[in-house]
C-alpha cells in the first residue's frame, strides 16, 4: 500500500526532501560530468599540444639536418659529419615519442601512422658514412615532403580532435539541461500531489464548517488526511453533535413556548371581539377605536408569535398543495387587515394587477405576502405611498411591494433575508419586529419554485419583487 505521512511534521519533511532530493541529483550529476569533461579536455589538449609542438620542432630539425649534410659535403669537416648522426638520432628519438603519443591516444587516424612510419623509414635510410652521403641527398626531399605532409596532417588531427571535443561538450550540455528539465517535471508533481495532499482535507474542513454555518446537521463529519486534520475533524464532529442537541432544545423550547403565548393571546382576541360585536353592550365611537387598535394589534402580535414559533415548521413543510387563488381578492383581504394602520398613518396604497389568477399553494402565498405588505406598512413613513403591482414576465407572475420608505443601507442589503435580522431602518408601532418575517416569505418562494429579492425601483427607495412559477405547469 501507498506510504502516506501520518502529521504535518512529516508532511512538511517529505516536502522539503521532495524538494532537496531532485536538486542534490542534479548537482551530483552535474559535477560528475564537469569532472568527465575536464578530464577529457586535458587529455585533448595535452595531446594536442605535445603533437603540434614536436611535429613543429620535427619539421624544423629536419631543415636542420638536410643544411648539416650539405655542409659537411662541402666542407668536409668532420665535427660536422658528427653534429649530422647526433641531430639524426634525435630526430629518430622525435619519431619514437611521435610513435609512443599516438600509441597512447588511441588515434585511428591510419595516414597519419602511415606518414610517420614513412618518415622513419626514411630517416633510418639516411646513410652516415661521407661516400654514400653524397650518392642520397635525394632522400632528403622525399624526407621534407613527408615531413610537411606529417605536419598537415597532425594539425588536421589536432582540429579534428578539438572539434570533437565541442561536440562532446554540446552532447552533455544538452543531457544535463534534460536531466534538470526531467528533475524539474518530477519535482513540480511531486509538489503537486503534496499541495493535494494538504489542500484536500483543508478543502474538506472549509466544506464542513460552510455546512454548519448553514444549519447542515444531518451527515457525520469525516476528515481524511495528516493527523492533525483528523484530529480537527473529531473537533468538528463534536461540535456539529452540539450544535444538533442545540437545535433540538430549541425545537422543543418553542413547542411549549406556542401554548404559553398562544392561549393568553387567544382569550385577549376573543375578549376583543366579544365587545366589538357589542355583547357587552353597545360602545360608544372611541370605544370601538380603543377596541379596532386592540383587535388590529393582538392580530399583529399573533402574525408575529407565529411567524417566531412556526419558523422551522414553515421551513420543513415542502408539501406544495396546488390552487388557483383570485389574486386581487388575496390583496384586497391582507389589506383590510391592515386599514387601521392604514388610515392611523394617512398611507396612500396604489393596488393593481394585470391577472386575475394564478395557481399557488394559497398558504404560502398567503405568507409571502402578508410579510411583504406588513414590511411596507411598517417601514413607510407618516403619509407614504405603497404601490403594490403584479403582471406576467417570461411565463412568471411578477409581484412588486414598493414603499417610499428609508432606503435599506447597503451594508444591510444583503443580510435582510437571515433569520432573525433586523436592519438599521426603523419600524413604526408599538411592537418590536421579530427578524424572521422576509427569511419566511423567501423560504416559502423558494418552496413554490420562485425567488424573492430586494430589486432596484426608479420610483421608489425600497423594492421587493416575487417571482413565482404557475404550479400547474412546473407539475407538469
Amino acid at each position: 500500500m501507498f506510504w502516506r505521512p501520518k502529521s504535518i511534521s512529516q508532511l512538511v519533511l517529505l516536502g522539503l526532501l521532495t524538494v532537496i532530493a531532485p536538486l542534490c541529483i542534479a548537482i551530483f550529476f552535474t559535477v560528475q560530468t564537469l569532472d568527465e569533461l575536464a578530464i577529457r579536455n586535458s587529455r585533448v589538449s595535452q595531446t594536442a599540444v605535445s603533437l603540434t609542438r614536436i611535429s613543429q620542432v620535427f619539421q624544423s630539425d629536419m631543415l636542420n639536418l638536410e643544411r648539416r649534410a650539405r655542409q659537411y659535403l662541402t666542407l668536409q669537416d668532420a665535427s660536422l659529419l658528427e653534429m649530422f648522426k647526433r641531430e639524426r638520432e634525435q630526430s629518430q628519438g622525435q619519431l619514437t615519442e611521435i610513435r609512443r603519443i599516438l600509441t597512447e591516444t588511441g588515434t585511428p587516424d591510419i595516414a597519419l601512422h602511415q606518414v610517420r612510419d614513412g618518415l622513419a623509414d626514411i630517416m633510418s635510410a639516411l646513410p652516415v658514412d661521407a661516400a654514400e652521403l653524397s650518392t642520397q641527398l635525394g632522400l632528403f626531399a622525399e624526407l621534407g615532403v613527408s615531413s610537411q605532409q606529417f605536419q598537415r596532417l597532425s594539425q588536421a588531427y589536432v582540429d579534428s580532435q578539438l572539434a570533437q571535443h565541442r561536440a562532446h561538450t554540446d552532447e552533455l550540455k544538452d543531457s544535463l539541461l534534460v536531466m534538470v528539465s526531467l528533475l524539474a517535471a518530477l519535482t513540480a508533481g511531486f509538489s503537486l500531489a503534496l499541495i493535494y495532499w494538504v489542500n484536500k482535507p483543508i478543502k474538506q474542513i472549509e466544506s464542513e464548517i460552510h455546512h454548519l454555518g448553514a444549519g447542515e446537521l444531518g451527515h457525520a463529519i469525516r476528515i481524511s488526511g495528516p493527523l492533525e486534520m483528523q484530529t480537527l475533524g473529531l473537533e468538528l464532529e463534536w461540535l456539529r453533535n452540539r450544535l444538533s442537541e442545540l437545535e433540538q432544545e430549541k425545537q422543543q423550547f418553542m413547542r411549549h413556548m406556542s401554548h404559553e403565548l398562544k392561549t393568553p393571546l387567544a382569550s385577549l382576541r376573543e375578549g376583543a371581539d366579544l365587545m366589538a360585536e357589542g355583547v357587552v353592550g353597545d360602545l360608544e365611537l372611541k370605544q370601538q377605536e380603543i377596541v379596532d387598535i386592540i383587535q388590529q394589534n393582538s392580530r399583529e402580535l399573533q402574525r408575529l408569535i407565529e411567524n417566531l414559533l412556526d419558523y422551522n415548521q414553515v421551513l420543513a413543510s415542502q408539501e406544495l398543495r396546488a390552487e388557483v387563488v383570485d389574486l386581487d381578492g388575496l390583496w384586497q383581504e391582507l389589506l383590510h387587515n391592515y386599514q387601521l394602520r392604514i388610515r392611523k398613518k394617512r398611507l396612500d396604497v396604489r393596488i393593481s394587477g394585470s391577472v386575475e389568477e394564478w395557481c399557488v399553494d394559497p398558504a404560502k402565498m398567503r405568507t409571502v405576502l402578508d410579510n411583504l405588505l406588513s414590511n411596507a406598512v411598517n417601514h413607510s413613513p407618516e403619509q407614504g405611498i405603497i404601490d403594490i403591482n403584479w403582471q406576467i414576465a417570461t411565463g412568471v407572475l411578477m409581484v412588486d411591494v414598493a414603499n417610499s420608505g428609508q432606503p435599506i443601507p447597503h451594508a444591510d442589503q444583503r443580510k435582510i433575508f437571515r433569520p432573525f435580522y433586523q436592519g438599521s431602518a426603523k419600524r413604526s408601532g408599538p411592537i418590536k419586529g421579530s427578524g424572521i418575517g422576509l427569511s419566511v416569505a423567501r423560504e416559502c418562494a423558494y418552496a413554490q419554485g420562485g425567488t424573492l429579492d430586494l430589486v432596484v425601483n426608479p420610483d421608489f427607495p425600497v423594492c421587493f419583487r416575487l417571482q413565482c412559477p404557475d404550479l400547474n405547469q412546473v407539475a407538469a
